[in-house]
């Protein structure tokens, strides 16, 4: 299990909209926002949550075929610890994230990591530290 970082500022969690703008960068050749992230941050430690794993995943015929592409990320499990940072994150929301979001919120919101991503739902966690590439 990843363990919260003291240095909490220092951790990426990669949301599924970073990882689709990431595979179409490199499917396309070409250098845009999810890679100049990656290029910039590139010694500090980074990962996925297993919901963006299974987000990512559904957006290929087989889904197995995103091993190889996600095979660089560290895969973040959710436990009861993220659960109920999920629930209490969702009961003081005036409107409710959608369920994936939720998890993936809380997950960042447990390790005190920030959150990339394309998502503007994000924008209205309190607390969660959110960067829009």
């Amino acid at each position: 299990m990843w363990a919260p970082d003291p240095n909490a500022n220092a951790v990426l969690l990669f949301d599924t909209s970073f990882l689709i703008e990431l595979e179409a960068e490199v499917s396309e050749r070409r250098f845009g926002p999810a890679r100049q992230c990656l290029h910039a941050h590139r010694s500090t430690p980074h990962g996925v949550s297993v919901v963006s794993i299974g987000e990512f995943a559904e957006g290929f015929d087989n889904p197995l075929t995103t091993e190889p592409f996600l095979s660089r990320f560290r895969v973040i499990n959710v436990f009861p610890l993220i659960a109920y940072r999920m629930a209490i994150m969702q009961n003081a929301l005036p409107q409710r994230l959608g369920e994936n979001d939720a998890w993936i919120a809380a997950t960042a919101l447990y390790y005190g990591a920030r959150l990339v991503g394309r998502e503007k739902v994000f924008k209205r966690v309190p607390g969660l530290k959110y960067v829009e590439i």
